[in-house]
Formats: structure tokens, C-alpha cells, sequence
């Protein structure tokens, strides 16, 4: 029996390991500037100068060279600051019943207050009520962002670009994934972030600028927080209309919705080794370009989005 080639499934693995490497630059930082610190201290610099030069200090240094001999180049990954103890309540547990009775004239701050009935509800003492007030915040259109009105539809490319997140767990890994769908050419551009804030969305719009494959003319969203504050902000210094869908009306957001599920059953379903943010941005990117490039559409006429794209621009 002649072998002509290894199981696929170590080409994969091999792939996805060296991607790895490439994806967390700030581990490959850390190790450039071990380098630096090794070849100046070789020279005959003393370490006051060297610590100077490459922004690091010797014991970070010596620290850093430890991690690397234990772990390898792993042990640089930079750690998480999360705190491993926190600040206990120092409210004594009488005071705590007291708040539970009438009658009694305690002074006691808001905070406090706030924090014993936190503790009581965790502790299952005391049930919030359904009837309770919850506070929801109505979007003002007091800045740029305009209320979306029923009947606005897309003339051309790049017009009412729809935009829309949607979460994923998938290998122990939690995701926001960032999607834009042109409802003309069907083009998709969409991105894998940790978190779902305005910042991770106005990020987002400069990716759907640079690789939108026509200049975008204006974007459509619902009222999510995440497409306020710095989001409306990019809108505005970039100049592109920005109208908000009314509550409750995924429909009219109905195509990117449709594509969100597509990347669901197509892409987050089947089997993945990336156990990362990075290496699912990797993976993504791969499966937008074949969505883009590859798979036909039926409303396009059996065509790909980048094709039909190519055949209006050329007309």
C-alpha cells in the first residue's frame, strides 16, 4: 500500500497551530523584547540602560526568562488582572435583619442598603417582586442617528447596510459575532469580538468600510446599546446616515438576521479546532471569503455575491 499524504485532519491541526503564533502579538512582543534585553546585556549594556531601551524591567526580564524555561513561549501570555479576593461587606448580619423589620430608626446610606438587599436576593432571603419598576432606556434622537421609517429600502449597493451581532459559545469559547449584509449584492463582512460594546462596534464599522467592495452610503440597526454612543460617533465623523429600526422589529433587519443563521448552521455547527478568539477570526475569515466568493445565491441568479457586485459596477 503506497501513502501519498498524511489524515487531513493533521494538516488541520498543523495550520491551526501555526496560526496560533501569528494571532497573539502580544506574546510575540514580550519574546522580541527577551531577545533585545539578551543581545544588549551580551554588548556589555549595563541594565538600568537596557531596562531604558526596551521599556522593561530587569526583574520582568528575569521574570519573563523564568515563565519561558517552565512553560515555554505560552508562559508570556499576558495573565488575567481579575483580582482574587474581594472586598467583604463588614455590615454585621444584625444589622442586615434589622432592615428586614419596621419600626426601627437606623441611618444607614443607600449603598448600604443597596448592597444588603444584593445579598439578601443572592441568598434567596427575599424575591424581587414581578411587578418590580425596571428602568429602560428609550434611544434620543437628539445626535445623528435617525428613526428608521417604514418603506426605506436600498436603491444601490451600499445603501442601508444592515448590521446586527448575535452570541455564540462554541468550544468553551464565548463570542459577540459582528455581521453586515448588503441587501442588494448580498455581500457579508462580519467579525468575532469578545464583548459587545459600542467601542467593539464602532471597531467593526472601519472593517465594513475597508472591505465593503463599494463605498457604504448608509447603515441600518436596531436600538441596541452597542450601536449608540461611540458607534453614532463614528457615523457622524464619517458622514454616513444612520437610522435606528423601531423596537421590537427584527424583520425589517431581516436580512442580516437570515445570514446570522446561515453562519450558525454553516459555520459555528460543523466541527472546528479553534479554541480561541483569535483562531475562530481566522476560521471566520475563511467562511466569509467562500460566502463572498463561492457559494451561489438563488436572488442573485446562481451567482456569488462578488460576482453580481462586479456585474453592477461594471453596467
Amino acid at each position: 500500500m503506497q501513502i501519498f499524504g498524511l489524515h487531513k485532519n493533521i494538516y488541520k491541526l498543523a495550520r491551526y497551530a501555526s496560526t496560533q503564533e501569528l494571532l497573539d502579538k502580544q506574546t510575540q512582543e514580550r519574546k522580541k523584547l527577551l531577545g533585545d534585553w539578551e543581545l544588549l546585556k551580551s554588548r556589555g549594556v549595563p541594565d538600568h540602560e537596557i531596562a531604558k531601551i526596551t521599556g522593561i524591567s530587569r526583574s520582568s526580564y528575569y521574570r519573563r526568562k523564568k515563565a519561558i524555561a517552565l512553560y515555554g513561549v505560552i508562559g508570556l501570555k499576558k495573565k488575567s488582572t481579575k483580582p482574587k479576593t474581594f472586598r467583604q461587606s463588614k455590615i454585621p448580619q444584625s444589622t442586615i435583619d434589622i432592615i428586614l423589620k419596621r419600626g426601627y430608626k437606623l441611618v444607614i446610606s443607600e449603598s448600604s442598603v443597596e448592597r444588603c438587599l444584593a445579598k439578601l436576593l443572592s441568598s434567596g432571603k427575599i424575591k424581587r417582586s414581578i411587578s418590580a419598576h425596571r428602568i429602560k432606556r428609550k434611544r434620543r434622537f437628539t445626535s445623528h442617528a435617525k428613526k428608521w421609517k417604514y418603506g426605506m429600502k436600498a436603491s444601490k449597493p451600499g445603501e442601508m447596510i444592515q448590521i446586527d451581532h448575535m452570541t455564540v459559545t462554541k468550544n468553551n469559547v464565548y463570542m459577540k459575532h459582528f455581521q453586515a449584509w448588503d441587501p442588494i449584492t448580498k455581500t457579508i463582512v462580519a467579525e468575532i469580538s469578545s464583548n459587545a460594546t459600542s467601542n467593539a462596534a464602532a471597531k467593526f464599522l472601519h472593517k465594513v468600510i475597508r472591505e465593503m467592495p463599494f463605498k457604504v452610503l448608509s447603515i441600518q440597526v436596531d436600538g441596541g446599546s452597542e450601536f449608540m454612543r461611540h458607534f453614532e460617533t463614528e457615523c457622524a465623523h464619517l458622514s454616513i446616515p444612520l437610522y435606528v429600526l423601531p423596537p421590537k422589529r427584527p424583520q425589517y433587519n431581516g436580512g442580516v438576521e437570515r445570514a446570522n443563521r446561515s453562519f450558525r448552521e454553516e459555520f459555528y455547527a460543523r466541527d472546528i479546532l479553534a479554541d480561541s478568539i483569535g483562531a475562530f477570526k481566522y476560521e471566520l475569515t475563511k467562511a466569509v471569503l467562500k460566502y463572498n466568493t463561492y457559494r451561489p445565491h438563488f436572488n442573485l441568479k446562481g451567482l456569488t455575491p462578488i460576482e453580481y457586485t462586479n456585474k453592477i459596477l461594471a453596467a
